[in-house]
């Protein structure tokens, strides 16, 4: 409660005081730094953040769960799917190497792309490499540095 009294954002006041911190654009910087800081320290166990904190802070976390896979696009008036990567960095934060040894990560979508995120998370990727073609300018490079 002590920290509670130090944040600006009444939302994050209110849940700071049973360990669930909030990470969003509108926090100011003493109050992200705050939650930040918190939860690297483990002081509070639960994290809810906007898909923006998978870009630009290095937080991981055991346990990352994405709740919907679309945002909502002001400039067509709809929602739309994150990009794969997107989802991937989301759930990257899950068992980050010097933090833990292992993680997990859970995908809630609707129904209907239920299917999609279980082949995209099971099977496998198929490699695609132009390594072949320019195999012999990479030797020469590496040659080339010593």
């Amino acid at each position: 409660e002590q920290v509670a009294s130090t944040l600006s954002d009444s939302s994050l006041q209110h849940t700071i005081c049973y360990g669930i911190g909030l990470h969003h654009a509108g926090l100011t910087s003493h109050d992200r730094e705050t939650v930040e800081k918190m939860f690297l320290n483990r002081e509070i166990q639960v994290l809810v953040a906007t898909a923006t904190l998978a870009w630009g802070v290095n937080l991981p976390a055991h346990l990352v769960i994405v709740k919907g896979a679309e945002y909502f696009d002001g400039k067509t008036s709809r929602y739309i799917d994150y990009p794969v990567t997107d989802v991937l960095q989301m759930m990257g934060r899950a068992g980050r190497p010097g933090f833990d040894d292992k993680g997990v990560a859970c995908v809630m979508v609707e129904q209907g792309k239920k299917s999609f995120y279980k082949k995209f998370l099971y099977d496998p990727f198929p490699v695609e490499s132009c390594l072949s073609s320019r195999l012999p300018e990479n030797i020469n490079a590496e040659i080339a540095i010593g």
